[in-house]
Formats: C-alpha cells, structure tokens, sequence
C-alpha cells in the first residue's frame, strides 16, 4: 500500500500516529487535572470520543509500520508503569507484573532488538519531560521520576536511555524526536487555557540549587 515512500518517512509517520495515540490517552487519564489547572486539552473537550480517534490513529500507525507501532505502545504502557512498580491496577495485579506482560508480548511480537529500542526512547521521552517539568510538578503536588530518585540520578538515566536508543537505531532515534516535537507542538496550540498561572514563571525556588529539596519518595 505504501510502497512508494521511503522507509524512513513510514517510520516518522509510524511515530507520529503511535505518539499521539499515547497522548491522547494520557491526557485523558490527566483530565481531571488538566481541568483543575485551568486546562482543556483535545482529550478533555473529545470526552469519549477519545478512545475513538485514538483507535484511529493507532490503527493508522499499524498500518505504516505495524512491529514500531506495537513496541512503542507497549513499552509506552511499560513505562508508565514504572513510576509505582507495587500500585494495584484494576486487573488486581501489581504494576510490575502488567509491566513484565507488555514487555515480554512486545518481545514475542516484534523482538527484543526492537522492543529494547522502544523501550529506551519511550523512557528517554517521560525522563526528558519529567526533568523539564521539575518546578511546575513540585509546586503542584506531583511526584515523577525526577522528584523520587532524584534530578541528578534522573539525568544520568536520561543518558543511557539516549546511549542505548541511538546505539540500537540512530536514525529512528532522529525521527523520534522530530515526531515527539510535532506531537507536543500540536498538544500545545490545540490546548485552551482558561485563566494563566503562575506555574512557569521561571520560578527557581525549587529547582536545584534553590535552596529546597524535592520528595524522593
């Protein structure tokens, strides 16, 4: 069907549907509070319908480059995952164990070549975002990976996340970030803010070295 792209161009196109997909969904999961901070995201105002066009989409993806597409919406679950390894989920299993499942059935499918690459540039993605958003999670409550190991420890993981990405496939890597941005990009101009905060303002009070340490859990 699309045999006369580039393989490179199915894999971009691959990453963008995939990439909105998870931020579809994620953003629905964040809806509540989303809302609570004055933020209507696409996911909010779609309701329902989410799940809908994030089939869609992810179908769309399948359908450019089915192994990709599986092993980053599974290593995207796995990571999720990771933040409360020990949380029960409605399945009544620990997270670890729904973890250790989206692992090993991407492996099935697709190969642990792959899945190890889409693990490490999924995990390269929530640890870049969780260091950008240090200072707006620590005044709002929330405590993601930067604030439970730690900035500094954080970093370091960020690194050989990139190391292994870049050494598995160094080209797809590219293309990932260049989808990442166009996802983010989107998410961003199609995101109504109902009234301004004060939470990027640069405020540097709990950043590090401002004089406060953050809760690593």
């Amino acid at each position: 069907m699309f045999g006369g792209l580039p393989e490179w161009v199915l894999d971009l196109l691959t990453m963008l549907f995939i990439g909105w997909t998870i931020k579809l969904l994620d953003d629905h999961l964040d809806s509540e509070y989303d809302i609570a901070r004055g933020e209507r995201t696409l996911a909010v105002r779609l309701g329902r319908s989410v799940f809908a066009y994030g089939l869609v989409s992810a179908l769309l993806a399948a359908a450019l480059n089915q192994s990709l597409a599986i092993a980053l919406f599974l290593s995207s679950y796995a990571v999720g995952m990771f933040m409360d390894l020990r949380e029960k989920l409605p399945t009544h299993l620990p997270a670890y164990v729904e973890c250790a499942i989206a692992v090993g059935l991407s492996v099935l499918l697709v190969g642990w070549q792959l899945e190890l690459f889409a693990l490490a540039f999924v995990a390269l993605v929530d640890w870049v975002d969780d260091i950008i958003d240090y200072g707006r999670d620590y005044r709002s409550g929330e405590h993601n990976m930067a604030h439970r190991i730690g900035f500094v420890e954080t970093t370091l993981l960020v690194l050989l996340a990139l190391l292994t990405a870049v050494l598995m496939q160094p080209l797809t890597t590219i293309l990932g970030f260049v989808a990442f941005a166009v996802v983010t990009a989107v998410s961003e101009l199609s995101t109504e803010r109902l009234w301004h905060t004060t939470e990027d303002n640069g405020d540097s009070q709990n950043l590090p070295g401002g004089g406060q340490r953050s809760d690593k859990g």
